[in-house]
């Protein structure tokens, strides 16, 4: 079976969202953004949420939320209203349940990051909670750092022990890594420059899927 393809945009540069969303948005129905608060990595994406607002596009938005403290993002997100999701990161240190209900709370959908070093243990009590489990098969902050191929072991354990949870995958995601996370068990990919930078975003696209289905 062909996995959700979902593009996703990190920078910190709000014209550049706006270049990337219009390249994805006509043959995506829903985009990640990518949002990084400065303190849970060394970076920080752009800020103009309510601009979001005046931007002619039919695309809803799921939050990657790379944040320290995930309900202050959540709340200044409250407002958007093409937002349909939001992951945040186990390794935040938040109060986990408290976060899901809060998300759940607003209409959207859960889920739970975990970073390639974080072992699987940490996430397996909270799988029946939330609606996916992301697995980052890069460590995370920079589209483009290399990707890393231990995490397709995990993903692995966790489909062995949740076959029918929804396990998605992000970071590193091409032409020469896209079957191998497939074959791991990855039922939902969020792929970044491998499409936003693409000269061709349809036949970047196109080319993936290709290979999925060699």
């Amino acid at each position: 079976m062909i996995p959700l393809i979902v593009p996703a945009i990190l920078t910190d540069n709000f014209s550049t969202f706006k270049e990337q969303l219009a390249k994805v948005s006509k043959n995506f129905s829903s985009v990640q953004i990518d949002v990084v608060d400065g303190i849970f990595l060394p970076y920080k994406t752009f800020s103009e949420r309510d601009e979001l607002k005046n931007i002619n596009s039919e695309a809803y938005f799921e939050l990657h939320l790379m944040a320290q403290d995930p309900l202050a993002e959540i709340a200044k997100w409250a407002a958007v209203d093409s937002v349909t999701g939001a992951i945040f990161h186990i390794e935040s240190g938040v109060n986990v349940e408290q976060c899901i209900q809060t998300i759940k709370q607003r209409g959207w959908k859960a889920g739970i990051a975990l970073n390639p070093e974080t072992p699987l243990e940490k996430v397996l009590p909270y799988v029946s909670m939330v609606d996916e489990i992301l697995f980052m098969t890069v460590h995370p902050g920079q589209q483009g750092a290399p990707f890393v191929p231990a995490v397709l072991e995990k993903i692995k354990e966790y489909k062995k022990l949740h076959a029918d949870a929804i396990c998605s995958a992000d970071g590193g995601i091409n032409k020469n890594t896209i079957k191998n996370v497939v074959s791991a068990g990855a039922d939902k990919l969020y792929i970044g420059s491998a499409l936003t930078k693409a000269d061709d975003t349809d036949a970047a696209h196109q080319e993936l899927i290709n290979i999925l289905t060699a």
